[in-house]
């Protein structure tokens, strides 16, 4: 299993004297639990409130932004970043051992999600297989492509490039769940299209779209799919030889419980991918560079936990938490009417979400108020805005996502701490209206 991160309630530790600040992104701030409201220079006099960072003491809820390293994914790897060191592309003894080490970490890497091991590109994390995916199937003539409205930056920032050189991207709507508009999906994709891009799961709401319905619309029309699965992978089975058509995969190790910095695309055809990196021709030309293979045997590692024999019942235990925190807290669930990743919670809590998540960081809790991959944007996301709700409630969500090492005892102090915020919130937001 994972670290232990057990709940700590530190005693504020206040310098001087004086209520801890809460920014908010209307310029003024907000004092905690005080029906005080000050401008930003006001604020700057006043002393903040001090909590060491201490892993042993956080209750990390924020496993959709990356999780903990898994120490069986970390044993797994170490042998390869000490004596198991050679170069893969070498002929000696330790650029033998270093390639078999690889081949056996793609062959398991592709046995665990349904694909050959010729389908396996390693890549340099899930942004990278992402932009592979998309990329690598427009380095011709401008063409079309359907990308969904809900979709990571690391593929709708790639089409966006793509419009901008004379693409036409066509984007695919989704209902208020947050699931694709079938419907609409179907009438969008033309035979003749470059590629349709659906992630297999939000990284917002942790709704789970239809992979296999959308997989048969794509091979209806003979037209290429990529998902996105980097969130999906720790919470749900994958299984490439089910779906129907060619269908590419993204991956990322460091949401599983690996490395940053690795990542995969998987599946039929990726050897008609053109390349976007290029170099000595490494990964069947696909991804120049000298392969990382401690990163390969952490993937394989890393998968093997996560979609292996015990995963399922790991994932009912998650889910169960999951439900136990919502129907507690009381707050509105998005996507809370269809099936979501089993540890993810997006709530819409009513006061501004970055005050709330600081306020849960100051007392040993790490949340998130939407994506990790978006920071510093404040705009509401655009999965929300593509599910129709409106700015100011998307600018209240706030994302609670447990891990295989979430316990019973850190939802309950979850919901301790928001028992006690939540009418000092209320305080707050009556006296700044």
């Amino acid at each position: 299993m994972g670290p232990r991160l057990s709940w700590h309630h530190p005693k504020p530790v206040v310098l001087g004297g004086g209520p801890t600040c809460i920014s908010r992104f209307d310029g003024r701030w907000v004092t905690a639990g005080w029906n005080i409201s000050a401008t930003r220079s006001e604020a700057a006099a006043t002393p903040r409130l001090c909590v060491r960072c201490d892993n042993a003491r956080v209750i990390y809820l924020d496993h959709a932004a990356t999780a903990p390293p898994d120490p069986r994914v970390v044993e797994a790897m170490l042998p390869h970043l000490t004596e198991r060191f050679g170069n893969p592309s070498e002929p000696h003894a330790l650029g033998r051992q270093a390639r078999a080490d690889l081949d056996a970490a793609r062959e398991e890497i592709a046995s665990l999600v349904g694909a050959k091991p010729a389908d396996v590109v390693l890549t340099g994390g899930g942004t990278e297989a992402d932009n592979l995916a998309v990329l690598g199937r427009a380095q011709g003539q401008p063409g079309r492509m359907v990308v969904s409205a809900i979709e990571h930056p690391a593929v709708r920032r790639t089409a966006e490039v793509l419009a901008r050189r004379g693409w036409e991207i066509a984007l695919a709507p989704v209902l208020p769940n947050g699931r694709i508009d079938l419907i609409e999906l179907w009438d969008l994709v033309q035979t003749g299209d470059a590629l349709v891009c659906v992630m297999g799961a939000s990284n917002v709401t942790g709704v789970v779209q239809p992979i296999a319905d959308i997989a048969a619309i794509c091979a209806e029309h003979a037209v290429p799919l990529h998902v996105d699965h980097v969130q999906t992978a720790a919470g749900a089975e994958l299984e490439l030889s089910e779906l129907p058509g060619r269908v590419t995969i993204a991956l990322a190790a460091h949401k599983l419980g690996g490395p940053r910095g690795v990542g995969a695309v998987i599946g039929s055809g990726v050897e008609s991918l053109d390349p976007i990196v290029f170099g000595g021709g490494q990964e069947g030309g696909l991804r120049s560079g000298t392969e990382d293979v401690a990163g390969a045997v952490a993937l394989a590692a890393a998968l093997r936990i996560r979609q292996g024999a015990e995963a399922p019942a790991e994932r009912s235990q998650r889910a169960a938490l999951r439900d136990d925190l919502e129907a507690r807290l009381g707050l509105s669930v998005v996507g809370a009417e269809v099936e979501r990743l089993p540890g993810h919670a997006l709530l819409l809590t009513g006061y501004r979400g970055d005050t709330v998540v600081r306020l849960f960081d100051e007392r040993g809790i790490a949340i998130s108020a939407g994506s990790a991959c978006a920071s510093g944007e404040t705009l509401p996301d655009v999965t929300l805005t593509a599910m129709d709700i409106d700015d100011d409630a998307a600018r209240s969500a706030i994302r609670i996502t447990l891990g295989p090492t979430t316990t019973a005892a850190d939802i309950d102090a979850v919901v301790a701490v928001w028992t006690e915020l939540a009418p000092a919130l209320q305080v707050a937001a009556e006296a700044s209206a």
